[in-house]
């Protein structure tokens, strides 16, 4: 994208990136941290085992790619910004010989009807209820000024998960 004159729009390289569907670098979470929205784009990796990241406040378009680089335990959540929620199709495979799969599925209406019992999500790689191993990866987008889209899939050691509950009230 051309930048008309000289220097009006700062921003071309990263619009650039964006509309051919690139990231915006990566960032490695090392240690309890809350996201910017100048963050929007980038890969986040998740290098701790129980670890807690907070989202900036939710604007329609941020978006941030998450992977997990170790087995998540209990205390590895994602936390929205006071007064958004999460909602989205959490599915969640089961490494196992019967590689049981289980679904969540909260809707749009339901997350902001009550943010509050919708603004968390949890990891534990070995969980029935949860998922989270090294490598799995998913997606958040804020779709307005109060909800982020889950996208992704995760996996469990757990022979049998049972009602998945990734997104919960923190």
């Amino acid at each position: 994208m051309a930048n008309p004159m000289y220097g009006q729009n700062k921003a071309d390289d990263k619009i650039d990136l964006l509309q051919k569907g690139k990231m915006l670098g990566v960032k490695e979470v090392n240690a309890a941290e809350t996201l910017v929205a100048a963050d929007s784009g980038k890969l986040i990796m998740i290098g701790t085992a129980a670890i807690s990241i907070t989202l900036p406040t939710a604007a329609a378009g941020l978006m941030f790619d998450v992977c997990l680089k170790v087995e998540s335990t209990a205390g590895t959540t994602i936390v929205a910004s006071s007064g958004d929620c999460f909602f989205g199709v959490v599915d969640v495979q089961s490494t196992t010989v019967d590689n049981t799969a289980v679904t969540q599925v909260i809707d749009h209406a339901t997350a902001i009807g009550t943010v509050a019992s919708y603004d968390n999500l949890d990891f534990v790689h070995d969980s029935a209820t949860l998922g989270g191993h090294a490598g799995d990866s998913f997606k958040l987008i804020a779709v307005d000024d109060t909800a982020w889209l889950f996208r992704g899939t995760l996996t469990t050691d757990h022979a049998n998960p049972a009602t998945i509950a990734v997104i919960n009230a923190g």
